[in-house]
């Protein structure tokens, strides 16, 4: 019973470490990916005006870069360095309003299926102003995180049952040499 309880502990203990390595990846890993957009929100918030832009926009894509949305009071955009099947994309008005009320809301947004943004909200004279980045390339590099950690915890895991199985196997033989010479008795020494 108790190798049992030794295995369990040591089991909970290696897979407590690998998903607190991994949550901690994870979070420092999708913190970042605000940085940019906060950054471009915070220049277009400091910028005089809300006008449209000159540039048309790109399609937002999962390779589309750091974009910037201007919305006004009625929640509407009135630019965007992105477009959305050939139309200015609209975020929630929750966002709109918690950046409205806090002074900024940072949330990932999907437009539609497939289509992850990191997005940051800032509040604006006369408006709310977007900034985002797509998440396709964090979730990526998430996947290879969960991939390296998952092989490593297996690994761990064949290490703990090897060096288990040969302490058993280890305790199983003193156990039968032990058993053997209590069987045999007290040996006599041969007269010289």
């Amino acid at each position: 019973m108790q190798r049992i309880i030794g295995w369990l502990a040591s089991v909970i203990i290696v897979t407590l470490i690998f998903g607190s390595i991994y949550v901690t990846l994870q979070q420092f890993g999708r913190r970042a990916v605000n940085a940019a957009p906060a950054a471009a929100a915070a220049v277009r918030v400091q910028q005089p005006g809300s006008g449209p832009t000159a540039v048309p926009p790109l399609e937002l894509t999962a390779d589309s870069g750091v974009f910037v949305m201007v919305f006004g009071t009625d929640n509407k955009p009135t630019s965007s360095t992105v477009a959305l099947h050939g139309e200015l994309p609209v975020v929630p008005a929750g966002v709109l309003e918690t950046a409205r009320s806090l002074g900024s809301d940072t949330v990932t947004w999907q437009p539609e299926p497939g289509l992850r943004m990191a997005v940051v909200a800032r509040q604006a004279p006369g408006g709310v102003v977007v900034a985002g980045q797509s998440l396709t390339p964090f979730e990526d590099s998430d996947r290879m995180s969960q991939l390296f950690l998952g092989a490593g915890w297996l690994g761990s895991m064949v290490v703990l049952a090897t060096a288990y199985g040969s302490m058993a196997l280890i305790r199983r033989r003193q156990d039968i040499v032990h058993s053997a010479v209590l069987k045999e008795g007290p040996h006599e020494q041969d007269p010289a």
